[in-house]
């Protein structure tokens, strides 16, 4: 297990989870070691930063456990995830939060002033001193915007969540039914786009599947891959669409219809490429709890759907 995980992450049902609670023991522990740092006795950096780890880790698991309101459900990358908790609200979506950011300026200066101190040679307990003289200020700013917060989230229009169980996606143009063959130039061209339309719609299968194993819904990163999926689909039957009516109803061979048929054909295998890669990668990570080369595959599907859409 990735120690990284372990010490900011819990694990429920097979995912890991940012835990808030981890990241603010972490925290208070290093804040303790180093204020009492210039102490001679040797052991007690570590008990000071214990004195003030243990009830922060006490509380807030208790929190978690009790009420349910710890975890955030963020994008499984650390230094994303820590940026996320600092600095935004969570609501569906992240928005940045002026509160946090005035609120993590206070800390910081109190956290600086006291490194300082430290530095300078000063008693450990002026390092301890500039600390809380900063989480006076910051406390009180943190409780009322996150107040104000909270009331205008509250009396503000609810958006609800779009339920991807249900699959609603966008429809997009079908092939034009004929009951003639095509011309027999195109007849292989044919049987060759029927067998990527029955390769694609079994990977796609396969990937929504491994989502929803490897990330339980609701979560931000759940959505993020669907919502990749969903795209990726709707762009695959546009083009397949596209070919079939362009194979049905040409009067010929033609190099231009060629080209065109060629060009869309890769952008379809293209597409299927990149649904395997992801498929591929959230099954290895299935039993690893690193995630980055699957962040990776998604976001160079992400790149391919938006380049595809420029096209």
């Amino acid at each position: 297990m990735n120690i990284l995980y372990s010490l900011f992450y819990w694990s429920e049902n097979g995912r890991y989870v940012f835990s808030r609670t981890k990241f603010l023991t972490i925290v208070a522990f290093l804040v303790g070691l180093v204020a009492s740092i210039t102490t001679p006795l040797f052991l007690f950096p570590v008990i000071a930063g214990a004195a003030l780890a243990i009830p922060v880790f006490v509380v807030g698991f208790l929190v978690h456990k009790i009420l349910k309101i710890d975890s955030g459900f963020y994008e499984g990358n650390l230094l994303s995830d820590i940026k996320h908790f600092l600095f935004y609200w969570h609501n569906n979506d992240f928005e940045i939060s002026k509160t946090k950011v005035v609120t993590v300026a206070f800390i910081l200066m109190g956290m600086v002033a006291g490194l300082g101190s430290v530095i300078s040679g000063a008693p450990s307990g002026f390092a301890l001193g500039y600390n809380l003289v900063s989480l006076f200020f910051a406390v009180p700013v943190c409780a009322v915007g996150y107040g104000y917060h909270k009331i205008k989230t509250h009396n503000a229009p609810q958006i609800k969540a779009p339920e991807y169980s249900e699959r609603k996606i966008e429809k997009t143009a079908q092939p034009i039914e004929t009951s003639e063959e095509p011309p027999k130039v195109f007849k292989d061209k044919k049987e060759e786009i029927e067998e990527l339309k029955k390769e694609f719609d079994q990977k796609e299968s396969q990937t929504r599947e491994l989502i929803a194993a490897k990330f339980t819904p609701p979560q931000l990163t759940y959505d993020r891959f669907i919502h990749v999926v969903d795209n990726c689909e709707k762009l695959f039957n546009q083009h397949y669409s596209a070919v079939l009516n362009l194979i049905n109803f040409s009067s010929g061979d033609s190099q231009k219809i060629d080209d065109e048929i060629a060009s869309k054909t890769d952008i379809m295998k293209s597409l299927i490429g990149k649904l395997d890669d992801l498929s591929s990668e959230l099954a290895i990570s299935m039993s690893k709890s690193k995630e980055d080369d699957v962040h990776g595959v998604l976001s160079d599907m992400e790149n391919l759907i938006s380049s595809i859409d420029d096209y």
